[in-house]
């Protein structure tokens, strides 16, 4: 068991935000089939939003991606007809801090044991990653209207450590790292993105590099609880991300890559790694910093 956010995880796998799609059945039967210790939404916003005209996703190497879908998503009410057996992570965004906080007072679903403010998704105007500067007046304000720990999902910059220091300052109950890295393809034909909004965020193998170096400089300064994510294809890149610093590991890219059963396969490499070496968990968090 993981303790975090004040709530027990049977085990750190769990599925990242925007891969399940917002329907109460396929959720609550992929809950029942895959058994994540969590199911983290799509990010859901006061308001419905549409999303990008396609193509939203495409791939750019093996085992990488790039998306835009834009946060489309039809309104914070949807978390509220979810009914499954498996805790949730409510991913919730704005262009707004008086949105984002009334979208999180919307939230009645019991299953919801974490909301977890996007503040990083590069891929709509004046939403995620605009809205990141504002992170130290977000939190307090939504820490202000819900008893739900509040976790804030950032992205791989260079003044990471700065924006977790005014969330954590401001009552942030831990962070989600990392989110995806903004990026271009250009169609050398037509010489156009090959993405219809343009920019898209990066995801997959690509990033996961990066993603261990920013999770271990966080760890390393605030000793944070982090839900760690970024191009998790195997257990390996799970044990990895939990040596830097990660309580929780995010699955996304890999689902669409592999399917979920990647979920079942990674789950079971990790209880192994752990059997053979004689460890917990626990024992394994931060090890890398810690040495």
């Amino acid at each position: 068991m993981i303790r975090i956010g004040g709530h027990e995880f049977s085990d750190p796998i769990i599925i990242a935000s925007g891969i399940l799609p917002d329907v109460a059945n396929y959720i609550e039967n992929f809950c029942k089939k895959y058994k994540p210790s969590a199911i983290t939404t799509k990010t859901f916003t006061l308001d419905p939003l549409e999303p990008h005209y396609p193509p939203t996703l495409i791939k750019v190497h093996e085992g990488c991606y790039i998306n835009a879908i834009g946060l489309g998503n039809p309104g914070i009410e949807t978390i509220n007809s979810i009914n499954t057996e498996c805790p949730l992570i409510a991913s919730v965004g704005g262009k707004s801090i008086d949105e984002i906080v009334k979208a999180v007072e919307r939230i009645r679903n019991d299953k919801v044991v974490i909301v977890e403010l996007n503040l990083s998704s590069p891929n709509r105007a004046g939403y995620g990653q605009d809205m990141a500067s504002y992170v130290g007046e977000i939190v307090k304000n939504v820490k202000g209207i819900t008893k739900l720990p509040v976790f804030v999902k950032f992205g791989p910059w260079d003044n990471i450590n700065e924006l977790v220091g005014k969330a954590l300052a401001n009552g942030a109950d831990g962070v989600t790292l990392i989110n995806t890295v903004k990026v271009l393809s250009v169609d050398i034909y037509s010489a156009k993105p090959l993405l219809k909004y343009g920019t898209g965020g990066l995801s997959g193998k690509c990033i996961h590099p990066l993603a261990v170096r920013i999770i271990k400089e966080v760890y390393e300064e605030y000793s944070v609880d982090i839900i760690g994510m970024g191009g998790v294809f195997d257990w390996r890149d799970a044990v990895e991300l939990i040596e830097v610093g990660a309580k929780l590991v995010g699955l996304g890219t890999v689902i669409i890559d592999k399917g979920p059963n990647a979920i079942t396969e990674i789950r079971i490499g990790l209880q192994n790694f752990l059997s053979e070496k004689g460890l917990k968990i626990k024992d394994l968090i931060g090890i890398a910093v810690r040495k």
